[in-house]
């Protein structure tokens, strides 16, 4: 009988041991707090969509997550040195492919273990009118703003006819190129160092110029008449633009936008990677976690896991590698302004 009561726990023990599942629980993860490391400024697309993400999966309750904005040589840094527990990890877009593709980077993402993509958010195509136009003569409507199926026609009747504002962006670079391919055209490109010089000049500058903005830069500026919105990216004309076509009714139902995943350190085990999963699908599946951002942006949840994720990732870049030996740009992308 003492035999029996000392052998006991061990037997209990050993029992709970072949009964705990493969995967991380939520509440099994090692650590107190997530870091996410987002590699762009507070107020950045990404760093809204991890803050939304941080919150939605904190108040799930356990291990808190909590949101860190580093430069990206940082962030890169931050995730190769981490130890591989799920306790950090970066919320990055599919620059990293294009940063394989273009050499622009000193890592690729297979440095890093993809744990699952989040959100896609679309972007839109704007025209420039070369400022708010005048108030028509009385009794005279005002003219017909540009229409995106006309655009495309003069383009592709007169190649380079129109000229695209195209930022210094390995990201932005690669789905311009995809959408200039599915539309059969071809752009003149005038470059820009950053964002916000080529949104100056879409708003400010001469009429005429294309160029990517956010959908909440769209439908301010348009509703102002200080940009013509021509379409959106994605897959879906959003609430806030209506009557917008999408890019893909002359891209052959070609979609796309900005896609925001999370990442972790090369070597994380699967199971934790499992476990990080489960948390992100409740995150997904809470009502609202996106509301605003898909309010302001037409952000969408895009889930997916772990393998499925690494294998997307491998198809993007498989594509995209095709797509830039398919295409003769001829230094088109170093063109600055």
């Amino acid at each position: 009988m003492r035999l029996f009561r000392f052998l006991m726990p061990v037997i209990l023990a050993v029992l709970v041991l072949f009964a705990r599942p493969d995967g991380v629980r939520a509440q099994e993860l090692s650590c107190i707090t997530v870091s996410i490391i987002v590699p762009s400024v507070v107020g950045s697309a990404g760093d809204l969509v991890a803050r939304a993400v941080a919150g939605a999966a904190t108040n799930l309750g356990g291990t808190a997550f909590r949101v860190r904005n580093r430069p990206r040589e940082i962030a890169r840094r931050l995730i190769e040195e981490a130890a591989p527990n799920g306790c950090t990890l970066m919320l990055d877009t599919q620059i990293q492919v294009a940063f394989e593709l273009r050499g622009n980077a000193e890592t690729h993402w297979r440095d890093f273990k993809p744990v699952a993509l989040l959100t896609r958010t679309p972007v839109a195509v704007v025209l420039s009118s070369g400022g708010r136009p005048p108030p028509p003569p009385k009794g005279q409507e005002p003219p017909a703003p540009p229409s995106f199926a006309g655009t495309i026609a003069k383009l592709r009747a007169e190649p380079e006819s129109v000229t695209f504002a195209l930022v210094d962006d390995p990201l932005e670079q690669m789905l311009f190129l995809r959408m200039e391919e599915a539309l059969k055209v071809r752009f003149r490109i005038r470059g820009f160092e950053s964002g916000i010089s080529r949104y100056r000049e879409l708003v400010s500058g001469p009429p005429g110029v294309a160029g990517f903005v956010s959908l909440k830069a769209a439908a301010v500026r348009g509703k102002e008449l200080e940009l013509n919105v021509l379409a959106v990216s994605g897959a879906f004309a959003p609430a806030m633009l209506p009557g917008v076509p999408t890019v893909g009714t002359e891209a052959g139902g070609l979609s796309f936008g900005i896609d925001h995943g999370l990442f972790g350190p090369r070597d994380l085990p699967d199971d934790v990677v499992s476990g990080l999963v489960e948390i992100i699908s409740k995150v997904m599946e809470t009502r609202g976690v996106l509301a605003d951002l898909h309010k302001e942006y037409g952000t969408e949840a895009a889930l997916i896991p772990g393998d499925r994720f690494a294998r997307y990732l491998e198809n993007l870049s498989a594509d995209w590698s095709e797509l830039l030996q398919r295409q003769n740009n001829g230094g088109r992308l170093g063109q600055k302004s």
